[in-house]
């Protein structure tokens, strides 16, 4: 599979867009051209497309490295220069772009089905932006990377030898639950250490926040945090919907496989160190060791599901665009970020050899794939979709792929694996409202303490995640929010994957029914990247956008009926 990097027109081709003084003439340049026709109004778009697509690889290629190596004081230092020193000009002469573009009287001749997206994103911006923000965020990024220097330092001692805490999450797929529970407290004792810092840290976070939403004239940093993710298909009350439908449906279904996690483990109370294990006595299944092991399995994968996907997957190996493996000074997680100078996507893992990491590594193809699908729209922003829809791209790969499985493990290995993590995607729904409401109690009461906080969490707590036994350590089930990094990195991005997560059990559906034809529809809604409303997306890939209580029944049947399955299988 040959894809060619773009030819560019307006840019240099060797500009380094990390260096102010290197792009700042471009932006003078695009500032003052005349335009005096709808083509040359279409050209300058394209051109200034251009641009950002340099200053986002100058960006993407620094956070890559930085994640990568947290321990690369000059990598850090890098990354944080340009954050400090050349983002926030830029977003100044980006606003005089979209001013240049939204009172430009010819924009009103542009085709509207072509552009109405575009209009409407930098009207948007336009409204909120403000400079004053600009450093705002720059001292935000700030302490979003010493979050993620903390975190990719913790070394926990275990069985005589050093562990990420990433690499600590096989030793709770044991059948051993004195093994567990131990090296839970290890892992619990490093993570407790960071629990002041990273306190501190948010309380950072929500003030500088707090300030940018007063900036652009808004009551509180909530709307205006939703307004910068252009949220416009949605308000707060459909998160709240949200939260009071997994309440009604998905947690009892939670509580119904914690009944049977327990009694099939013969245990009186479930410890949070007794939820990957195998209920049904069997030893950890670890698929690979190797990183070229991980890739062989996803290709594999990737095969079934559709050949194309798998050529795709050929090219971020050949062009050495995958980090998978976990590793002392990388920083947790997985992502995928694409270089948008040549248009690829690069693949962010921390595997350690369960199949959970194959799970991450198919969830990160799917945005891989979204990103390859979408790489031929001329405007950089037609090529990055809403995040609702791009989450559906990845979750709906991990359970197309799902299917699949059998091609690679055999059908009892398989079926053990499906089983799992449909089990797991039932649990994650609480979370993903745990930690949305949290945020939208955090950003209402800016001025809170600590002690507010934690409180306010244990109540969440007892909502979405009633049945699990912290008796002892209640001081850990106080503090979970502070495992969730997208708190510190991205505020307000975490109900998109509720949202995604509806949407992908529809294509999974789907695809159960007619492969071929469920593939078809994901294929051209992920085409479109984000040229096109939310809705409009969602429609051409054959969903419906709704989180209704009704609309989650109906999916968590399904789930239990085919976790059912696997579990009979599996056995």
């Amino acid at each position: 599979m040959d894809l060619a990097s773009p030819t560019w027109r307006f840019v240099p081709e060797d500009l380094d867009a990390g260096q102010l003084d290197k792009i700042e003439s471009l932006f003078s340049q695009l500032q003052s051209r005349e335009l005096t026709t709808v083509e040359e109004l279409r050209r300058w778009l394209a051109d200034e497309s251009e641009l950002a697509a340099q200053i986002g690889a100058a960006k993407a290629r620094r956070y890559i490295r930085r994640t990568c190596h947290t321990e690369d004081k000059e990598a850090e230092d890098e990354y944080l220069r340009m954050e400090r020193e050349v983002i926030p000009q830029v977003k100044v002469l980006s606003d005089q772009l979209d001013r240049k573009f939204l009172d430009c009287p010819l924009r009103k001749q542009l085709p509207t089905d072509e552009y109405c997206v575009l209009v409407r994103n930098r009207q948007s911006a336009r409204e909120i932006f403000r400079e004053e923000n600009t450093e705002l965020q720059a001292e935000e990024s700030t302490l979003q990377s010493r979050q993620q220097a903390l975190m990719g330092s913790l070394v926990v001692e275990f069985e005589g030898r050093e562990h990420t805490p990433q690499q600590m999450e096989p030793y709770y797929l044991e059948q051993d639950r004195d093994l567990r529970e131990r090296a839970y407290h290890a892992t619990l004792a490093v993570r407790r250490e960071t629990w002041p810092e990273l306190q501190d840290i948010y309380d950072s976070l929500i003030t500088l926040r707090d300030k940018m939403g007063h900036n652009a004239g808004f009551e509180s940093y909530t709307p205006y945090r939703f307004k910068q993710l252009n949220r416009f298909d949605y308000t707060p009350a459909l998160c709240e919907e949200f939260h009071e439908a997994v309440e009604k449906v998905v947690v009892p279904a939670v509580i119904r496989l914690n009944d049977q996690r327990r009694a099939k483990l013969g245990i009186e109370t479930l410890r949070p160190y007794d939820l990957d294990v195998d209920p049904e006595g069997q030893e950890p299944f670890r698929p690979f060791e190797t990183e070229e092991q991980l890739i062989e399995i996803a290709g594999r994968v990737f095969h079934s599901v559709d050949q194309r996907f798998a050529d795709t997957f050929g090219v971020l190996e050949r062009e050495k665009l995958l980090d998978l493996m976990s590793r002392k000074g990388k920083a947790p997680g997985g992502y995928q970020y694409s270089l948008e100078d040549v248009r690829l996507p690069f693949i962010f893992c921390n595997s350690v050899g369960t199949h959970s990491d194959v799970q991450t590594l198919l969830h990160e193809g799917g945005h891989a794939f979204h990103s390859i699908l979408s790489r031929d729209h001329e405007l950089v922003s037609y090529r990055h979709a809403p995040i609702e829809f791009a989450e559906t791209a990845s979750m709906s790969m991990e359970l197309m792929g799902l299917e699949e499985l059998a091609q690679v493990y055999g059908n009892e290995e398989a079926a053990r694996a499906r089983g799992n993590h449909l089990e797991g995607l039932l649990r994650i729904l609480p979370w993903i409202a745990s930690i949305d409401s949290f945020q939208h109690w955090v950003y209402a009461n800016p001025g809170h303490d600590h002690t507010a906080r934690l409180d306010r969490w244990k109540e969440i707590m007892d909502r979405f995640g009633p049945d699990l036994d912290y008796s002892g350590m209640e001081d850990a089930r106080a503090h979970r929010w502070t495992s969730q990094s997208h708190l510190f990195s991205h505020p307000f991005y975490y109900i998109e994957y509720g949202i995604a997560q509806i949407a992908a059990l529809q294509i999974w559906r789907a695809y159960r029914k007619d492969p071929k034809a469920a593939v078809s529809a994901y294929r051209a809604g992920l085409s479109l990247g984000g040229s096109r409303t939310l809705p409009e997306l969602f429609a051409t890939a054959g969903v419906e956008f709704a989180v209704s209580a009704e609309m989650l029944d109906g999916l968590v049947r399904d789930v239990e009926g085919a976790l059912a399955e696997s579990r009979a299988t599996s056995v």
